[in-house]
């Protein structure tokens, strides 16, 4: 049971492998089929160069073998090129064989003649000349090739008439090649490719393959014989249901009859069959074009109407592939433009978004700004807090000592009964000043040390007639003092009084006096106060 898995694996394997690898070849083979057709044109021109050559030679004949060579060369390079060309240069050929009563080419010419009757669809103009022809004046090359003239004409007719009357033509087609296999040389091309034909429609195939496939490597690929070789072998492909193959061989006959100029043909517009029922229009299309246009060129009535008959149902079936292609196109345009506009909303969303996120972030670095001042400030409170506390702290002890040292003084006068002089002492008020002198000078010290640049920086806000100068150094005026409260964020005149010893009215009308004295705004000078020394604190 493992080993018939292992195998079937193996198989597929192999199986997917050579599958793709028909593809492959036959994908490449059309990408070179492609390019040849781009390049036709060139072909062309040296194919026209090769028949005005031959032209030359005809004009410069001076026997008659060179002029019967020469007409024979000019219908073989137009027999498949362009039919009234050829069919020209055979009945000239013809008329001067006629004359001279030269039965061999006489005879020769009417098997052209038929070949292009054929093709041309005269079948009975080609039946009547090949029975014209006297087959005890044929030798043995000409009667193989008499009898290949007749099944020519059969396999043609069989390809114009109706169903009904295809297998007569088939059956007389058939009888006379199997006549021509009996007088050709065994070996030869002529006997191979007739016999390799009746092997394919016997599915004699390993025996056709033998004859066929060693020429492949003998022949020139630029040749007609080439194009007749390779289409033999496709259509044996096709017989077998071959597909892959059957497309490649096409295509390689096809290329050859692009490059020797070979107008009649008929791979191409077979390909171009094969290829609608892959499904692959484009190529279909562009290849039954071609090979109309082919037709056209070379005049041909039998390809003109093989062609008629295919060329409506691919152009047809390339129509519904365009209409199909216009409503995939529009369904993705329509699917295009909604999400365009998809985009252009989840933009416009975005870009609200981000003015959005842009505002909040200005807001918050403002506030970060504003935490800062909050912060530089609090900073600054605490730090003149801390100054204060520390002084408040320690003038409490001085003035607690003191307290003591004068109650011990009235204590001692009250002992020793100085009565006058205890009195006296209480009356009198220059303890009280002294303190009060000391307190202040405490104070101008202590903010000094806070503020240094208290003073030159007030005055920068008065004009020079106006600013003040201390008496002494490290203190502050009565009017520098109330601004020095201020600045530390007593703005309440009734505190500033109390602080000071001074009425309400007199603080008040010392910051009326300085505001309107002021370099600023009677609005903004306090405020401009409240901002000296920040951050140096």
């Amino acid at each position: 049971m493992f080993l018939k898995r292992i195998l079937f694996i193996v198989y597929l394997v192999f199986f997917f492998a050579f599958y793709a690898y028909g593809r492959d070849r036959s994908d490449s083979i059309l990408i070179v089929l492609d390019e040849t057709i781009a390049l036709e044109r060139i072909y062309d021109q040296g194919k026209e160069r090769k028949l005005l050559e031959l032209k030359n030679q005809l004009e410069e004949c001076s026997t008659s073998e060179d002029v019967h060579s020469a007409y024979y060369q000019l219908f073989k390079e137009y027999e498949a090129y362009i039919f009234d060309s050829a069919l020209y240069y055979v009945q000239k050929h013809l008329e001067i064989s006629e004359v001279e009563n030269n039965i061999r080419w006489i005879n020769e010419c009417k098997m052209q003649l038929a070949r292009m009757y054929s093709t041309f669809a005269s079948f009975y103009e080609a039946k009547s000349l090949l029975n014209s022809i006297d087959k005890s004046s044929l030798n043995q090359e000409q009667t193989g090739a008499y009898y290949n003239s007749f099944a020519e004409l059969y396999t043609y007719w069989g390809e114009y008439s109706s169903s009904d009357e295809v297998r007569k033509y088939r059956s007389l087609r058939d009888t006379y090649r199997d006549s021509a296999l009996m007088v050709i040389p065994g070996g030869s091309y002529s006997f191979d490719i007739n016999y390799s034909r009746n092997c394919i429609d016997a599915r004699k195939f390993e025996e056709a393959e033998k004859m066929l496939f060693p020429y492949l490597s003998r022949m020139d690929p630029d040749t007609r014989d080439y194009a007749i070789l390779t289409s033999l072998i496709a259509y044996m492909y096709e017989i077998k249901g071959h597909v892959g193959l059957q497309k490649e061989y096409l295509a390689r006959s096809a290329i050859a009859d692009i490059r020797a100029s070979i107008k009649e043909n008929t791979s191409l517009w077979l390909l171009a069959y094969l290829m609608m029922n892959e499904g692959d229009i484009n190529h279909s299309n562009r290849y039954i074009k071609k090979s109309m246009e082919d037709a056209n060129f070379y005049n041909a009535r039998l390809r003109n109407v093989q062609i008629s008959k295919v060329l409506p149902i691919i152009d047809s079936a390339f129509q519904k592939d365009r209409e199909k292609y216009q409503k995939r196109l529009q369904l993705t345009i329509v699917i295009i433009v909604l999400l365009s506009l998809f985009l252009a909303g989840i933009i416009f969303y975005l870009f609200r978004q981000m003015k959005k996120l842009a505002a909040t972030r200005r807001e918050v670095i403002q506030a970060n700004k504003e935490l800062k001042k909050i912060n530089s400030h609090l900073s600054e409170t605490n730090h003149i807090k801390e100054e204060y506390i520390g002084r408040f702290l320690n003038q409490c002890s001085i003035y607690i000592e003191k307290l003591e040292a004068y109650r011990k003084s009235l204590n001692k006068k009250a002992a020793s009964h100085k009565m006058d002089e205890l009195f006296e002492m209480l009356k009198s008020s220059q303890i009280i000043k002294d303190e009060l002198k000391e307190f202040y000078q405490n104070f101008d010290n202590t903010f000094l040390n806070l503020f240094p640049d208290f003073v030159e920086q007030f005055n920068a806000l008065l004009t020079e007639e106006d600013r003040i100068a201390p008496k002494q150094e490290n203190s502050l005026t009565v009017e520098l003092r109330i601004f020095a409260l201020i600045r530390l964020g007593i703005t309440d005149s009734a505190k500033i009084a109390d602080f000071l010893r001074y009425s309400i009215t007199t603080i008040y009308n010392y910051r009326s006096k300085f505001r309107k004295k002021s370099l600023v705004s009677n609005e903004k000078f306090e405020e401009v106060i409240m901002k000296i020394g920040a951050g140096n604190s």
